[in-house]
Protein backbone atom coordinates (compact mmCIF):
# COMPACT_ATOMS: atom_id res chain seq x y z
CA UNK A 1 0.00 0.00 0.00
CA UNK A 2 1.30 3.50 -0.92
CA UNK A 3 0.58 5.08 2.88
CA UNK A 4 3.44 2.57 3.73
CA UNK A 5 6.23 4.22 1.21
CA UNK A 6 8.97 6.38 3.30
CA UNK A 7 7.79 9.99 2.45
CA UNK A 8 10.13 10.92 0.45
CA UNK A 9 8.81 8.25 -2.64
CA UNK A 10 5.38 9.93 -1.77
CA UNK A 11 6.08 13.19 -2.48
CA UNK A 12 8.32 12.04 -5.89
CA UNK A 13 5.68 9.84 -7.01
CA UNK A 14 2.49 11.82 -5.71
CA UNK A 15 3.83 15.56 -6.42
CA UNK A 16 6.81 15.14 -8.72
CA UNK A 17 5.09 12.48 -10.98
CA UNK A 18 7.63 10.11 -10.89
CA UNK A 19 6.83 6.27 -11.72
CA UNK A 20 7.71 4.21 -8.58
CA UNK A 21 6.71 1.00 -8.14
CA UNK A 22 6.73 -1.53 -5.12
CA UNK A 23 8.60 -4.74 -5.36
CA UNK A 24 8.74 -7.65 -3.63
CA UNK A 25 10.16 -7.75 -0.23
CA UNK A 26 13.95 -9.13 0.09
CA UNK A 27 15.68 -10.65 3.29
CA UNK A 28 13.31 -8.27 4.71
CA UNK A 29 14.16 -4.89 3.46
CA UNK A 30 11.16 -3.48 0.81
CA UNK A 31 12.08 -2.91 -2.25
CA UNK A 32 11.58 -0.43 -4.99
CA UNK A 33 11.48 0.73 -8.45
CA UNK A 34 11.97 4.33 -9.04
CA UNK A 35 11.95 5.74 -12.84
CA UNK A 36 14.80 7.83 -13.24
CA UNK A 37 15.56 7.60 -17.21
CA UNK A 38 14.78 11.08 -18.20
CA UNK A 39 18.09 12.24 -15.99
CA UNK A 40 19.59 10.54 -19.24
CA UNK A 41 21.99 9.00 -16.98
CA UNK A 42 23.08 5.54 -16.22
CA UNK A 43 19.98 5.36 -14.46
CA UNK A 44 17.18 3.70 -15.79
CA UNK A 45 13.02 3.36 -15.63
CA UNK A 46 13.57 1.34 -12.72
CA UNK A 47 16.36 1.92 -10.55
CA UNK A 48 16.25 -0.42 -7.43
CA UNK A 49 15.55 1.30 -4.24
CA UNK A 50 16.19 -0.46 -0.65
CA UNK A 51 14.52 1.02 2.52
CA UNK A 52 16.12 0.52 5.79
CA UNK A 53 13.96 1.35 8.26
CA UNK A 54 14.94 2.06 12.10
CA UNK A 55 13.84 -1.43 13.29
CA UNK A 56 16.48 -2.56 10.84
CA UNK A 57 18.93 -0.51 12.02
CA UNK A 58 18.47 -1.55 16.01
CA UNK A 59 20.10 -4.48 15.91
CA UNK A 60 23.07 -4.25 13.45
CA UNK A 61 26.68 -2.64 13.09
CA UNK A 62 27.37 -0.67 9.71
CA UNK A 63 29.70 -3.14 8.16
CA UNK A 64 26.68 -6.21 8.69
CA UNK A 65 24.22 -3.86 7.14
CA UNK A 66 26.34 -3.50 4.12
CA UNK A 67 26.97 -7.13 3.90
CA UNK A 68 23.40 -7.74 4.57
CA UNK A 69 22.47 -5.37 1.69
CA UNK A 70 25.30 -6.72 -0.71
CA UNK A 71 23.33 -9.93 -0.12
CA UNK A 72 19.81 -8.20 -1.65
CA UNK A 73 21.83 -7.12 -4.57
CA UNK A 74 23.05 -10.38 -5.28
CA UNK A 75 19.53 -12.05 -4.61
CA UNK A 76 18.17 -9.90 -7.06
CA UNK A 77 21.23 -9.47 -9.33
CA UNK A 78 21.12 -5.60 -8.86
CA UNK A 79 25.12 -5.99 -8.43
CA UNK A 80 25.81 -4.00 -11.76
CA UNK A 81 23.43 -1.56 -11.03
CA UNK A 82 23.48 2.02 -9.20
CA UNK A 83 21.04 1.42 -6.18
CA UNK A 84 20.19 4.08 -3.99
CA UNK A 85 20.02 3.09 -0.01
CA UNK A 86 16.85 4.69 1.93
CA UNK A 87 18.43 4.76 5.27
CA UNK A 88 16.08 5.95 8.02
CA UNK A 89 18.96 7.18 10.32
CA UNK A 90 22.35 8.63 10.82
CA UNK A 91 24.12 7.98 7.02
CA UNK A 92 27.52 9.41 8.85
CA UNK A 93 28.78 5.81 10.19
CA UNK A 94 27.12 3.66 7.18
CA UNK A 95 29.28 5.42 4.69
CA UNK A 96 32.54 4.75 5.19
CA UNK A 97 31.55 1.07 4.17
CA UNK A 98 29.11 2.11 1.56
CA UNK A 99 32.68 2.57 -1.20
CA UNK A 100 33.47 -0.77 -2.93
CA UNK A 101 34.44 -1.23 -6.56
CA UNK A 102 31.88 -4.18 -6.64
CA UNK A 103 29.21 -2.00 -5.84
CA UNK A 104 27.38 1.65 -6.99
CA UNK A 105 25.28 2.49 -3.79
CA UNK A 106 24.07 6.24 -2.81
CA UNK A 107 23.12 6.14 1.04
CA UNK A 108 20.07 8.80 1.70
CA UNK A 109 19.85 8.96 4.86
CA UNK A 110 17.02 10.65 7.54
CA UNK A 111 18.85 14.18 7.63
CA UNK A 112 19.85 14.18 3.65
CA UNK A 113 15.68 13.14 3.31
CA UNK A 114 14.45 15.94 5.61
CA UNK A 115 16.76 18.29 3.30
CA UNK A 116 14.87 16.77 0.19
CA UNK A 117 11.33 16.57 1.10
CA UNK A 118 11.75 20.55 2.13
CA UNK A 119 14.02 21.92 -0.89
CA UNK A 120 12.45 23.88 -3.52
CA UNK A 121 14.48 21.98 -5.87
CA UNK A 122 13.97 18.24 -4.67
CA UNK A 123 15.31 16.53 -7.91
CA UNK A 124 18.25 18.30 -8.02
CA UNK A 125 19.10 17.64 -4.97
CA UNK A 126 18.29 13.60 -4.90
CA UNK A 127 20.69 13.77 -8.29
CA UNK A 128 23.20 16.25 -6.12
CA UNK A 129 23.33 13.36 -3.94
CA UNK A 130 23.72 10.49 -6.26
CA UNK A 131 26.18 12.34 -8.54
CA UNK A 132 28.43 13.10 -5.15
CA UNK A 133 28.44 9.23 -4.39
CA UNK A 134 28.80 7.70 -7.54
CA UNK A 135 31.94 7.61 -9.62
CA UNK A 136 30.72 9.95 -12.50
CA UNK A 137 32.38 8.29 -15.07
CA UNK A 138 30.12 5.07 -13.68
CA UNK A 139 26.85 7.42 -13.53
CA UNK A 140 27.66 8.85 -17.26
CA UNK A 141 25.18 7.22 -20.31
CA UNK A 142 28.01 7.00 -22.91
CA UNK A 143 28.46 3.33 -23.45
CA UNK A 144 31.19 2.48 -26.44
CA UNK A 145 30.80 -1.38 -26.28
CA UNK A 146 26.95 -2.16 -26.36
CA UNK A 147 23.35 -1.16 -27.77
CA UNK A 148 21.61 1.22 -25.82
CA UNK A 149 18.02 1.92 -25.15
CA UNK A 150 15.86 4.03 -23.13
CA UNK A 151 17.29 6.92 -21.47
CA UNK A 152 20.90 5.99 -22.67
CA UNK A 153 19.85 6.49 -25.99
CA UNK A 154 20.62 9.69 -27.93
CA UNK A 155 19.66 10.96 -31.37
CA UNK A 156 17.73 9.59 -34.13
CA UNK A 157 14.72 10.69 -33.17
CA UNK A 158 13.75 11.36 -36.62
CA UNK A 159 14.57 7.64 -37.84
CA UNK A 160 12.50 6.23 -35.09
CA UNK A 161 9.37 8.39 -35.99
CA UNK A 162 9.72 7.81 -39.83
CA UNK A 163 9.63 4.29 -38.96
CA UNK A 164 6.68 4.55 -36.62
CA UNK A 165 4.93 6.53 -38.82
CA UNK A 166 5.03 4.38 -41.33
CA UNK A 167 3.75 0.74 -40.59
CA UNK A 168 3.08 -0.06 -43.77
CA UNK A 169 6.38 0.36 -45.04
CA UNK A 170 9.06 -1.58 -45.01
CA UNK A 171 12.98 0.01 -44.05
CA UNK A 172 16.32 -0.89 -44.50
CA UNK A 173 18.56 0.58 -41.83
CA UNK A 174 22.29 1.03 -43.68
CA UNK A 175 25.08 2.59 -41.84
CA UNK A 176 28.96 1.24 -40.78
CA UNK A 177 30.09 -0.44 -37.94
CA UNK A 178 29.46 1.20 -34.62
CA UNK A 179 27.20 3.93 -36.16
CA UNK A 180 24.53 3.09 -33.95
CA UNK A 181 22.43 0.81 -35.70
CA UNK A 182 21.36 -2.09 -32.98
CA UNK A 183 21.20 0.72 -30.69
CA UNK A 184 18.45 2.00 -33.11
CA UNK A 185 16.47 -1.62 -33.49
CA UNK A 186 16.87 -2.08 -29.86
CA UNK A 187 15.14 1.41 -28.88
CA UNK A 188 12.68 0.78 -31.54
CA UNK A 189 12.22 -2.85 -30.19
CA UNK A 190 11.18 -0.80 -26.99
CA UNK A 191 8.52 2.15 -27.81
CA UNK A 192 6.80 -0.87 -30.66
CA UNK A 193 6.67 -3.18 -27.54
CA UNK A 194 5.09 -0.47 -25.29
CA UNK A 195 2.45 0.76 -27.68
CA UNK A 196 1.18 -3.22 -28.54
CA UNK A 197 1.59 -6.37 -28.07
CA UNK A 198 4.47 -7.51 -27.52
CA UNK A 199 4.64 -10.72 -29.09
CA UNK A 200 3.58 -8.63 -32.53
CA UNK A 201 7.49 -7.47 -32.17
CA UNK A 202 10.14 -9.90 -33.20
CA UNK A 203 14.11 -8.94 -33.14
CA UNK A 204 16.60 -10.82 -34.61
CA UNK A 205 20.14 -11.77 -34.67
CA UNK A 206 20.77 -12.49 -37.83
CA UNK A 207 24.28 -12.87 -37.99
CA UNK A 208 24.40 -16.17 -37.47
CA UNK A 209 20.98 -17.54 -39.30
CA UNK A 210 22.79 -18.08 -42.21
CA UNK A 211 20.32 -20.75 -43.94
CA UNK A 212 17.25 -20.37 -45.01
CA UNK A 213 16.45 -23.46 -42.05
CA UNK A 214 17.88 -21.57 -39.46
CA UNK A 215 15.81 -18.34 -40.22
CA UNK A 216 12.35 -20.21 -40.06
CA UNK A 217 13.29 -22.47 -37.38
CA UNK A 218 14.26 -19.14 -35.32
CA UNK A 219 10.90 -17.79 -36.30
CA UNK A 220 9.05 -20.25 -35.59
CA UNK A 221 10.47 -20.64 -32.36
CA UNK A 222 9.42 -17.51 -31.32
CA UNK A 223 5.94 -16.60 -32.63
CA UNK A 224 4.54 -20.49 -32.17
CA UNK A 225 7.36 -23.10 -30.84
CA UNK A 226 4.54 -25.71 -29.84
CA UNK A 227 4.94 -26.27 -34.10
CA UNK A 228 8.69 -26.49 -34.16
CA UNK A 229 8.81 -30.60 -34.05
CA UNK A 230 7.05 -31.17 -37.27
CA UNK A 231 9.17 -28.15 -38.97
CA UNK A 232 11.53 -30.83 -40.59
CA UNK A 233 8.43 -32.14 -42.45
CA UNK A 234 7.72 -29.34 -44.01
CA UNK A 235 8.50 -27.24 -47.36
CA UNK A 236 9.53 -23.61 -47.12
CA UNK A 237 8.04 -22.28 -49.79
CA UNK A 238 4.51 -23.39 -48.99
CA UNK A 239 4.59 -23.72 -45.45
CA UNK A 240 6.30 -20.41 -44.70
CA UNK A 241 4.15 -17.91 -46.05
CA UNK A 242 1.05 -19.48 -44.77
CA UNK A 243 2.47 -19.49 -41.28
CA UNK A 244 3.24 -15.99 -40.53
CA UNK A 245 -0.08 -15.47 -42.35
CA UNK A 246 -1.82 -17.37 -39.36
CA UNK A 247 0.42 -15.77 -37.23
CA UNK A 248 -0.56 -11.97 -38.20
CA UNK A 249 -4.66 -13.32 -38.33
CA UNK A 250 -4.06 -14.50 -34.58
CA UNK A 251 -2.67 -11.66 -33.44
CA UNK A 252 -5.26 -9.53 -35.27
CA UNK A 253 -2.18 -7.05 -36.45
CA UNK A 254 1.07 -7.29 -38.87
CA UNK A 255 3.94 -8.98 -37.28
CA UNK A 256 7.17 -6.72 -36.97
CA UNK A 257 10.01 -8.05 -37.77
CA UNK A 258 13.44 -6.08 -36.69
CA UNK A 259 16.37 -7.99 -38.47
CA UNK A 260 20.23 -6.87 -37.06
CA UNK A 261 23.23 -7.92 -39.27
CA UNK A 262 22.05 -8.70 -42.32
CA UNK A 263 24.45 -8.77 -44.80
CA UNK A 264 26.01 -12.40 -43.85
CA UNK A 265 22.77 -13.50 -44.52
CA UNK A 266 22.17 -11.41 -47.79
CA UNK A 267 25.79 -13.03 -48.81
CA UNK A 268 24.72 -16.87 -48.10
CA UNK A 269 20.98 -16.14 -49.76
CA UNK A 270 22.50 -15.06 -53.00
CA UNK A 271 21.30 -16.36 -55.87
CA UNK A 272 18.27 -18.23 -55.38
CA UNK A 273 16.86 -15.69 -53.01
CA UNK A 274 14.36 -18.58 -51.14
CA UNK A 275 14.04 -16.51 -48.17
CA UNK A 276 14.06 -13.10 -49.17
CA UNK A 277 11.42 -13.64 -51.90
CA UNK A 278 9.07 -15.52 -48.90
CA UNK A 279 9.81 -12.25 -46.95
CA UNK A 280 9.04 -9.88 -49.78
CA UNK A 281 5.57 -11.81 -50.36
CA UNK A 282 5.12 -12.09 -46.64
CA UNK A 283 5.43 -7.83 -46.59
CA UNK A 284 2.99 -7.65 -50.07
CA UNK A 285 0.28 -9.59 -48.68
CA UNK A 286 0.42 -7.27 -45.68
CA UNK A 287 1.11 -10.51 -42.84
CA UNK A 288 4.39 -8.57 -42.11
CA UNK A 289 6.38 -5.09 -41.90
CA UNK A 290 10.46 -5.49 -41.96
CA UNK A 291 13.14 -3.06 -40.42
CA UNK A 292 16.28 -4.72 -41.59
CA UNK A 293 20.12 -3.14 -40.48
CA UNK A 294 22.83 -3.98 -41.88
CA UNK A 295 25.94 -2.15 -44.38
CA UNK A 296 27.75 -3.88 -47.18
CA UNK A 297 25.66 -6.38 -48.56
CA UNK A 298 22.46 -4.43 -47.66
CA UNK A 299 23.27 -1.76 -49.24
CA UNK A 300 24.66 -2.66 -52.62
CA UNK A 301 21.38 -5.38 -52.97
CA UNK A 302 19.24 -1.91 -53.08
CA UNK A 303 20.34 -0.71 -56.07
CA UNK A 304 19.94 -4.15 -58.32
CA UNK A 305 17.35 -4.89 -60.25
CA UNK A 306 16.60 -8.21 -60.07
CA UNK A 307 17.44 -8.75 -56.35
CA UNK A 308 14.23 -9.14 -54.19
CA UNK A 309 15.95 -5.99 -51.86
CA UNK A 310 14.81 -3.92 -54.99
CA UNK A 311 12.42 -1.72 -54.05
CA UNK A 312 11.36 -3.61 -50.90
CA UNK A 313 12.59 -1.31 -48.43
CA UNK A 314 12.70 2.81 -47.74
CA UNK A 315 16.58 3.13 -47.12
CA UNK A 316 17.02 4.71 -43.91
CA UNK A 317 21.27 5.82 -43.68
CA UNK A 318 22.73 6.60 -40.16
CA UNK A 319 25.89 9.06 -40.53
CA UNK A 320 27.36 11.01 -38.05
CA UNK A 321 25.53 12.85 -35.68
CA UNK A 322 24.20 17.01 -36.62
CA UNK A 323 26.21 19.29 -34.72
CA UNK A 324 22.93 19.63 -32.24
CA UNK A 325 22.52 16.04 -31.36
CA UNK A 326 26.02 16.04 -30.76
CA UNK A 327 25.49 18.71 -28.35
CA UNK A 328 22.99 17.13 -26.46
CA UNK A 329 25.23 13.97 -26.66
CA UNK A 330 28.04 16.13 -24.53
CA UNK A 331 26.54 18.30 -22.91
CA UNK A 332 22.93 17.41 -21.51
CA UNK A 333 24.65 14.16 -19.36
CA UNK A 334 27.78 16.50 -18.24
CA UNK A 335 25.34 19.22 -16.80
CA UNK A 336 23.16 16.48 -14.94
CA UNK A 337 26.63 14.70 -13.53
CA UNK A 338 27.20 18.39 -11.99
CA UNK A 339 30.41 19.10 -14.32
CA UNK A 340 30.55 22.59 -15.68
CA UNK A 341 31.96 23.29 -19.12
CA UNK A 342 33.86 26.26 -19.46
CA UNK A 343 33.62 27.88 -22.96
CA UNK A 344 30.84 25.35 -24.31
CA UNK A 345 30.66 26.30 -27.76
CA UNK A 346 34.54 25.92 -28.09
CA UNK A 347 34.60 22.70 -26.11
CA UNK A 348 31.75 21.12 -27.78
CA UNK A 349 33.00 22.47 -31.62
CA UNK A 350 35.87 20.85 -30.96
CA UNK A 351 34.81 17.67 -30.23
CA UNK A 352 32.83 17.27 -32.97
CA UNK A 353 35.11 18.44 -35.05
CA UNK A 354 37.58 16.12 -33.91
CA UNK A 355 35.24 13.24 -33.78
CA UNK A 356 33.60 14.35 -37.16
CA UNK A 357 30.41 13.61 -35.23
CA UNK A 358 30.26 9.93 -35.09
CA UNK A 359 28.43 8.88 -31.92
CA UNK A 360 30.43 6.03 -30.64
CA UNK A 361 33.77 8.53 -31.12
CA UNK A 362 32.09 10.99 -29.07
CA UNK A 363 31.00 8.97 -26.33
CA UNK A 364 34.48 7.10 -26.02
CA UNK A 365 36.06 10.83 -25.87
CA UNK A 366 33.82 12.06 -23.06
CA UNK A 367 34.27 8.99 -21.10
CA UNK A 368 38.30 9.89 -21.41
CA UNK A 369 37.20 13.31 -19.79
CA UNK A 370 34.73 11.77 -17.15
CA UNK A 371 37.49 9.61 -16.29
CA UNK A 372 40.01 11.86 -15.83
CA UNK A 373 37.46 14.46 -13.68
CA UNK A 374 37.55 10.70 -11.26
CA UNK A 375 41.09 10.83 -11.18
CA UNK A 376 41.63 14.38 -9.74
CA UNK A 377 37.93 14.95 -8.06
CA UNK A 378 37.89 18.58 -10.21
CA UNK A 379 34.10 18.85 -11.44
CA UNK A 380 34.86 21.23 -14.76
CA UNK A 381 36.35 20.81 -18.08
CA UNK A 382 37.64 23.36 -20.43
CA UNK A 383 39.10 23.51 -24.15
CA UNK A 384 42.51 22.55 -22.07
CA UNK A 385 40.80 19.71 -20.86
CA UNK A 386 40.76 18.14 -24.36
CA UNK A 387 44.32 17.84 -24.68
CA UNK A 388 44.27 14.78 -22.64
CA UNK A 389 41.91 13.05 -25.19
CA UNK A 390 44.72 13.05 -27.59
CA UNK A 391 47.14 10.89 -25.67
CA UNK A 392 45.31 8.57 -24.87
CA UNK A 393 45.99 5.29 -26.65
CA UNK A 394 42.78 3.52 -25.75
CA UNK A 395 40.76 6.46 -27.55
CA UNK A 396 43.66 6.19 -31.05
CA UNK A 397 43.30 2.70 -30.38
CA UNK A 398 39.96 3.00 -31.07
CA UNK A 399 39.36 5.49 -33.63
CA UNK A 400 41.96 3.52 -35.98
CA UNK A 401 40.06 0.29 -34.84
CA UNK A 402 36.73 1.78 -36.24
CA UNK A 403 38.48 2.48 -39.58
CA UNK A 404 40.21 -0.67 -40.24
CA UNK A 405 37.01 -2.29 -39.72
CA UNK A 406 34.45 -0.03 -41.73
CA UNK A 407 37.00 -0.43 -44.76
CA UNK A 408 38.02 -2.68 -47.08
CA UNK A 409 41.56 -2.83 -49.51
CA UNK A 410 40.35 -0.32 -52.53
CA UNK A 411 38.65 2.21 -49.41
CA UNK A 412 42.09 2.32 -47.44
CA UNK A 413 44.21 2.67 -50.67
CA UNK A 414 42.10 5.19 -51.87
CA UNK A 415 42.65 7.00 -48.17
CA UNK A 416 46.61 6.18 -48.39
CA UNK A 417 46.85 7.81 -51.57
CA UNK A 418 45.25 10.85 -51.19
CA UNK A 419 47.16 11.35 -47.70
CA UNK A 420 50.69 10.83 -49.81
CA UNK A 421 49.67 13.07 -51.87
CA UNK A 422 48.31 16.29 -50.50
CA UNK A 423 50.61 18.47 -48.25
CA UNK A 424 47.88 19.30 -46.17
CA UNK A 425 44.60 16.72 -46.44
CA UNK A 426 42.49 18.82 -43.66
CA UNK A 427 42.22 22.07 -45.08
CA UNK A 428 42.19 21.24 -48.96
CA UNK A 429 39.79 19.58 -51.08
CA UNK A 430 39.90 16.73 -53.33
CA UNK A 431 38.83 15.81 -56.92
CA UNK A 432 37.64 12.69 -58.54
CA UNK A 433 40.59 13.58 -60.65
CA UNK A 434 42.84 14.04 -58.04
CA UNK A 435 42.04 10.30 -56.97
CA UNK A 436 42.77 8.92 -59.96
CA UNK A 437 46.01 10.72 -60.73
CA UNK A 438 46.89 9.70 -57.03
CA UNK A 439 46.14 5.86 -57.01
CA UNK A 440 47.61 5.91 -60.79
CA UNK A 441 50.76 7.20 -59.54
CA UNK A 442 51.00 3.85 -57.85
CA UNK A 443 50.16 1.63 -60.07
CA UNK A 444 46.43 1.34 -59.68
CA UNK A 445 43.91 2.23 -62.20
CA UNK A 446 40.14 1.60 -60.86
CA UNK A 447 36.84 2.24 -63.12
CA UNK A 448 34.82 5.64 -62.55
CA UNK A 449 32.31 3.70 -60.92
CA UNK A 450 35.12 1.65 -58.22
CA UNK A 451 36.05 5.25 -57.26
CA UNK A 452 32.74 6.47 -56.88
CA UNK A 453 31.61 3.63 -54.40
CA UNK A 454 35.00 4.06 -52.66
CA UNK A 455 34.17 7.70 -51.87
CA UNK A 456 30.34 7.39 -51.02
CA UNK A 457 31.31 4.42 -48.29
CA UNK A 458 34.23 6.55 -46.86
CA UNK A 459 31.64 9.16 -46.49
CA UNK A 460 29.31 6.87 -44.97
CA UNK A 461 32.13 6.10 -43.02
CA UNK A 462 32.61 9.63 -41.76
CA UNK A 463 36.18 9.92 -42.98
CA UNK A 464 35.53 11.92 -45.96
CA UNK A 465 32.50 14.20 -46.51
CA UNK A 466 31.54 16.05 -49.95
CA UNK A 467 31.32 19.64 -50.79
CA UNK A 468 30.66 20.21 -54.60
CA UNK A 469 32.98 18.39 -56.46
CA UNK A 470 35.45 17.19 -53.74
CA UNK A 471 35.83 15.57 -50.96
CA UNK A 472 37.13 16.74 -47.41
CA UNK A 473 38.81 14.68 -44.74
CA UNK A 474 36.42 14.90 -41.63
CA UNK A 475 38.29 14.54 -38.75
CA UNK A 476 42.19 16.31 -38.43
CA UNK A 477 42.48 13.97 -35.37
CA UNK A 478 42.31 10.96 -37.82
CA UNK A 479 44.57 11.67 -40.52
CA UNK A 480 47.03 13.09 -37.69
CA UNK A 481 46.33 9.72 -35.44
CA UNK A 482 46.75 7.59 -38.93
CA UNK A 483 50.06 9.35 -39.98
CA UNK A 484 51.97 9.22 -36.38
CA UNK A 485 51.04 5.90 -36.04
CA UNK A 486 51.83 4.17 -39.52
CA UNK A 487 54.01 4.82 -42.70
CA UNK A 488 51.54 5.11 -45.17
CA UNK A 489 53.65 4.16 -47.93
CA UNK A 490 54.05 0.78 -46.09
CA UNK A 491 50.49 0.24 -45.56
CA UNK A 492 49.94 1.74 -49.09
CA UNK A 493 52.22 -1.46 -50.75
CA UNK A 494 50.42 -4.20 -48.17
CA UNK A 495 46.51 -3.43 -49.85
CA UNK A 496 47.84 -3.29 -52.66
CA UNK A 497 49.64 -6.93 -52.39
CA UNK A 498 46.72 -8.36 -50.64
CA UNK A 499 44.24 -7.22 -53.70
CA UNK A 500 41.78 -4.57 -54.45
Amino acid sequence: MQRDWPPLLKRLSDELGYAVRAGKPALGYDLFYLDLSAWKLRLTNETPLIWVQESDLASTTPPHLLQSIGDVMRERRLSRQIVIILLDGDSGPVLPYASSPMYNLVIIGAAEQQSILKSRRPSGELLDLISAQVPISNLAPYETRAPVTGSRFFGREYEISRIVGNPDTNHAILGIRRIGKTSLLRELERILKEGQDPAHVVYLECSDLLATDDYVREVVRKLNPRELPRLHLQKYIFFFPDFLERMARAAGSKLIFLLDEVDNLVLMQRGDWELFRMLRASANKGACQYVMAGFREAMREQYILDSPFYNFAQEIRLSEFTRRQAQDLIVTPMENLRVRIRNKEEVVGRIYDETAGHPNLIQYYCTILLRKLDETGQRWISPQSLIDVYSDEGFKSHLLTSFMQNTENREKALVYAILLASEEPRSRGVSLAFVDAALRKRGIVLPQDAIDQACSVLVLAGILHRKGREYFFTSPVFTRVLQQTYDMDYLFRKVKEEGL
